[in-house]
């Protein structure tokens, strides 16, 4: 075997090295909030540019912000205004927030062909008068009292003193 192919594959050799060393050496941090109750699966996580609604011990009202900033023991929101972990006394989980609002748009969007089927099929089918019946404006009701608490619903709440803790992760 000639001097040249074996240096060569020792040549590739060591650039394979080098460059799966330098992509791991250049590969970024992955930060972000987790909120987390130790001993079991539940977590939340908090990214650099996410909403998070939070409140601090002593006040009476939810602060929002946008997190732009992690540190250690901060989470930086709106214009570097610097929030310390120990001081949050509640966080609101507000990732499933757009899909009960759309399932509350959906829950209006059947009230129509609800009342329309009832009035169809009391024409056209069994003659009965009111044309609308009154089983129809029952679910219809539950649809519209389902729609409007979905439109209430703000997030689920999550009191940091129970067993719950947020720890900024930076890996």
């Amino acid at each position: 075997m000639p001097m040249g192919s074996k240096f060569s594959v020792l040549h590739l050799a060591l650039l394979i090295a080098a460059f799966f060393t330098a992509h791991s050496g250049f590969a970024q941090f992955e930060e972000f909030l987790l909120l987390e109750k130790p001993g079991k699966g539940n977590r939340i996580r908090y990214y650099v540019g996410d909403e998070i609604l939070f409140k601090q011990y002593g006040d009476e009202t939810f602060h929002i912000g946008l997190i732009v900033q992690l540190s250690d023991s901060s989470f930086y929101v709106n214009q570097f205004t610097e929030v310390p972990i120990r001081t949050v006394e509640a966080l609101v989980d507000r990732s499933k927030v757009r899909a009960v609002r759309a399932f509350s748009k959906a829950s209006f969007l059947v009230i129509p062909a609800v009342l329309l089927i009832s009035a169809a099929d009391n024409i056209f089918n069994t003659g009965s008068s009111p044309v609308i019946g009154e089983d129809a404006l029952y679910v219809a009701g539950g649809f519209s009292l389902l729609g409007a608490s979905g439109y209430l619903y703000r997030g689920k709440r999550y009191r940091l003193k129970n067993r719950w803790r947020i720890i900024a992760v930076r890996h």
